[in-house]
Parts: structure tokens; sequence; C-alpha cells
């Protein structure tokens, strides 16, 4: 019989509106993309932010097969169920704080020995993960557990909340205007991306050191909110990735000014904090 399934934020039909649902993110997916050599993107024309994630399983004849796995503001879809892809889709649920289920409702995860398993119990999925790690109880209904941690949840997650007119991605339309920007920020990612292919790393770390103080002036803006703070440890492996980060969102996206792509780095860098 054949099988869909689904990496979502939610483990049931949200049946009622007392809170807003947790969704996967357009930023979310792309950080995940632009740091696992095994997968690429396909964007929709029609649906900015969304489309084909493609994967690359390994093959023992050498030559990678390619799975496409459909991304849309509902979720992650794969057709194929083999044991092999599961796997992979479990990874990448893992890093989205997400749930893989398939079209009939059953959870697929990992048992205390890495295995892959599958269950039908509701107790097993009656959880949602926030996305700073936090988990809550859901009713079978979608509504928290507990009420009382309403407040919790709506702070924790404001960036994964589907808004009423969805911007087309969020990398793109938060950029700040250009009159209110200074240097190397508001050059085309193009002109980044000649520069690293010409492997003119003086110049690549210009944009990078540019970036760091872009970063550091958002901390300062958010201040008083240390959840939308970014801190990491810019050790060189580090940030050899936030180069290779960089340098895939300005090849897909040429003419976007600079700051795009450091605004993509600082949700892929909040993410994993």
């Amino acid at each position: 019989m054949d099988v869909t399934l689904l990496i979502t934020r939610e483990p049931f039909a949200l049946q009622d509106k007392s809170r807003p649902a947790l969704r996967i993110m357009p930023d979310a997916v792309y950080a995940l993309v632009v740091t696992d050599p095994s997968l690429d993107f396909e964007e929709s024309a029609s649906d900015p932010g969304y489309g084909i994630i493609l994967y690359k399983s390994p093959d023992s004849s050498g030559s990678p097969q390619v799975h496409r796995f459909s991304f849309t503001k509902d979720g992650i879809r794969s057709t194929n169920a083999e044991a092999p892809l599961v796997l992979k889709l479990l990874d990448l649920a893992k890093k989205l704080k997400a749930h893989v289920l398939s079209d009939h409702g059953a959870l697929y995860f990992k048992d205390a020995s890495g295995l892959l398993n599958i269950t039908e119990d509701l107790d097993a999925k009656s959880y949602i993960t926030g996305d700073k790690g936090t988990r809550y109880a859901v009713t079978p209904e979608g509504a928290l557990a507990d009420a009382a941690r309403l407040p919790d949840y709506l702070a924790e997650n404001d960036y994964s909340f589907l808004k009423e007119k969805p911007e087309n991605t969020q990398r793109k339309t938060n950029a700040p205007a250009p009159a209110l920007l200074k240097g190397l920020g508001t050059f085309k990612c193009s002109l980044f991306s000649k520069a690293h292919q010409k492997n003119v790393m003086l110049s690549v770390h210009a944009y990078y050191i540019w970036g760091l103080g872009f970063l550091s002036g958002m901390n300062f803006a958010y201040q008083d909110s240390p959840a939308k703070n970014v801190t990491y440890q810019t050790s060189n492996p580090v940030v050899n990735e936030d180069i290779a980060f960089l340098y895939a969102y300005c090849t897909r996206n040429p003419d976007d000014m600079f700051v795009s792509a450091w605004l993509a780095l600082r949700t892929m860098r909040l993410d994993r904090q």
C-alpha cells in the first residue's frame, strides 16, 4: 500500500482557535538546505519560499539517487516511505522540531536503539516542540493541554506562526530600507558571490566582518529581548559554515542586497541556539 509521509510541526489537525499553529518556515528549510551537502532546493515560481527539496541519497553504484520532497505551507511531503528515506526525513524533522506522520496519522520515530519504528498511539505524538525546544503537551484537538502555558507558547514561537498575509519569503522582506543601511550590506549578493568564486578572500572576509557588525547592531536593537540576540563562537569551522551559507544564499538570490543573506543566516543561528 502506498504511503505518503509528512514532516509537520503539528501532530493533529488544529480544530480550535485557542492558539496559532506552528509552521515550518521557508528560512528554516533554507538553512537546512545550505548546510547539508545532500540537499538542494527548487523554489516554486508561483509560491516563493516553497518548492521542492532535492535529496541525493547514497548509492552503492556511486551515482546517488535524487528524491523529491514537496515543501508547502502544510509541511514537507514524501511519497516514498522506504526505510532509508524515512530515516532522512526523521533527521530533517528533528532539526525542524517536527514530527513525521503518515497520511493515516501514524507516527514514525527512532526507538532507543536508533531503529525505525511506527506507532498509532495518540499519546506518543501528543506534543509540539517550540522554536527554542520547549515541549508543550496538546490534546487530540490540537489545543494546549495546559492553557496556562499559552503566553509562553506565543512568546517562544512568534517566528513560526503563519501570518494572515504571508510574505513572499521572510529572508527578503525583513531587510531594512536601503536609506537606513550603509556599507557592504547594500551591495548586491552577486558581488559577494563573484568575490567568493574568484577566491578573493580579503573581500569575502570584509563582507563577513561587515555582517558581524550588523549582527551586533541587531543584538543592541533587541537588547531587551534576549531570545532575539544571536550569540555564538566564531571559530574557524563556524566562520567557514557561515561563509558557505552566505555564498549559497547569494548564488540563489543574486539581486538581493547582501544584508538579506545575513538576515537569513541570523534566522538559522537563532534556530540553533
